[in-house]
């Protein structure tokens, strides 16, 4: 006799995240759905739904993880006692890493459902704690400037680390970047002429 698939199952919030990220890392987010995750963890097509309303839930699910970890990530930073300029090209450095390493779930965070036409409200807390931090070492290293020149400088910075990361992804950056060098260097030398114009006196 057959067995039925089990209603439910331990933890299954934490199963369905991570099968949600290893789908979205392969394949990006446009084509997860919630029946697909069920059969997957061996569940019945209605155990998922105990844990989010719908497919829009889970994403946003495994996007705050993305930005949290990242969050902690840029924290750690700015309370080190590294050089201003040292946190900021690390900080950069850590989202060109991050944003390499996975491009479909960078693109679920910045550019998706969850972002358009309206950016959910809890990523927007969470990005707008990220970017406090490029604000509080550019704030620390430049006492003297206004809070809106603290601003500026700090908007300028995330766009250049944010839209680089993204040229990078989508590979428009290959015809430009030189044969001869590794990728690190060329990346780390594009980050310091960013973070000398954020901290230029």
């Amino acid at each position: 006799m057959r067995r039925s698939k089990p209603y439910h199952k331990a933890d299954l919030r934490r199963v369905l995240i991570d099968a949600a990220r290893d789908h979205i890392a392969a394949h990006g987010h446009l084509s997860l759905s919630l029946r697909a995750l069920a059969a997957q963890a061996g569940v019945t097509t209605a155990a998922p739904y105990h844990h989010f309303a719908d497919r829009r839930a889970l994403l946003l699910a495994v996007a705050e993880e993305a930005y949290a970890t990242l969050l902690t990530q840029s924290q750690a930073v700015t309370a080190s006692a590294l050089p201003p300029a040292e946190k900021l090209m690390v900080l950069g450095m850590n989202f060109l890493r991050f944003a390499e390493a996975q491009p479909r779930l960078m693109e679920l965070m910045f550019e998706s459902e969850l972002t358009t036409p309206v950016i959910d409200p809890a990523l927007s807390a969470l990005q707008t704690q990220a970017y406090a931090a490029q604000i509080a070492v550019i704030a620390q290293a430049l006492p003297h400037i206004s809070s809106l020149e603290v601003s500026v400088r700090a908007m300028a910075l995330w766009s250049l680390i944010y839209g680089y990361a993204t040229l990078r992804a989508k590979l428009s950056m290959r015809p430009y970047d030189p044969t001869d060098v590794p990728t690190d260097q060329v990346d780390r030398a594009v980050l310091d002429r960013a973070v000398i114009a954020a901290l230029a006196p």
